[in-house]
């Protein structure tokens, strides 16, 4: 007849490739996501004078003028231009994870699945990629997260402050 599946030895994780491979893509998303909001603000932030432009009213421009601002690396100041080129690639990153888990039907954790935006795959994080706000009193309290660049919305209903997650319970076995 067909051969049988190999069942799991105690202990593994079947799919760990799989798994590991998308904790790689969420930490890089996440990462390149930080760093692209970090060198687009300090990029936006000193804007030096170019070379047409003039430092100070009736005077020619001098040579430190027309140079760029070259960092500690030896690198132009260009901050902002990488961190515009950063954010593209954690949303990269991110889509590349759901699809490997999409096509091995792999679950996601909800933490995950909450740390990516369902519109455009941004890595959402406080402060830098997303807003969060909490609206309404008692059992119709909700958690607002809206996305900086699509403005896409998740609202997660906190009707009970104990309720934990299936996946945060001890007796649950799987790693998340």
């Amino acid at each position: 007849m067909g051969k049988r599946a190999k069942a799991p030895q105690s202990g593994m994780l079947p799919s760990r490739e799989l798994y590991q491979r998308m904790n790689f893509l969420l930490q890089s998303s996440q990462f390149a996501a930080s760093l692209g909001a970090r060198l687009g603000a300090r990029g936006s932030s000193s804007k030096a004078p170019t070379a047409g432009e003039d430092p100070a009213a009736g005077e020619a421009p001098t040579a430190e003028a027309a140079a760029p601002a070259v960092s500690a690396a030896g690198h132009g100041d260009n901050g902002g231009e990488r961190g515009a080129l950063l954010l593209p690639a954690a949303r990269f990153y991110a889509r590349e994870m759901r699809q490997i888990a999409r096509k091995a039907v792999l679950r996601l954790s909800p933490h995950v699945k909450r740390g990516i935006c369902g519109a455009c795959s941004t890595p959402l994080l406080p402060g830098v990629s997303c807003a969060v706000r909490v609206k309404g009193r008692n059992r119709g309290r909700r958690v607002i997260t809206t996305c900086t660049y699509c403005g896409a919305q998740s609202r997660i209903v906190m009707a009970n402050p104990d309720h934990q997650l299936f996946v945060d319970k001890p007796e649950h076995g799987t790693i998340h």
